[in-house]
């Protein structure tokens, strides 16, 4: 794991009810313009709800979940910027194995700094949900 520099838990919330098959990231000003070096995602095992008091994504709802993520291409620089990081399911960027015995923890989705623009990323499902509340999607950002 890289030592953490700054982190933030951002919140992506899929409405109750909604048929949707992709869900769009708003804009966070904190994270803007930073370069990001490893991102993971909470569940419903991880933690009781999300910081709103949402309920967070369960088992079935992570397996059916990927992240699409819109950043620059360091390789490149900053004018070189896409969807380079595409579908990356959740169970990759889950880092918690929660078992009753011990629970540990995997290494994390490391990153090489990328700039992300968030307000372009999202996540996109399998298929519909079914969720009757609301879910909230938690992601802790490691950035520097």
């Amino acid at each position: 794991m890289p030592k953490v520099f700054k982190s933030q838990l951002i919140e992506v919330i899929q409405p109750a009810n909604s048929t949707a098959t992709k869900l769009q990231f708003q804009d966070f000003p904190y994270l803007r313009g930073r370069q990001i070096f490893g991102i993971e995602v909470l569940n419903g095992l991880d933690a009781t709800a999300s910081p709103t008091g949402k309920t967070l994504p369960t088992t079935a709802e992570s397996l059916k979940s990927y992240l699409t993520l819109y950043l620059d291409d360091r390789n490149e620089g900053a004018k070189n910027v896409g969807e380079w990081i595409q579908n990356v399911p959740f169970s990759l960027l889950h880092r918690i194995q929660t078992t009753t015995a011990s629970p540990f923890v995997r290494q994390m989705f490391e990153m090489t700094g990328q700039i992300v623009y968030w307000e372009k990323c999202f996540l996109s499902f399998s298929s519909s949900l079914g969720n009757v509340a609301d879910v909230s999607f938690c992601f802790n950002v490691y950035f520097k």
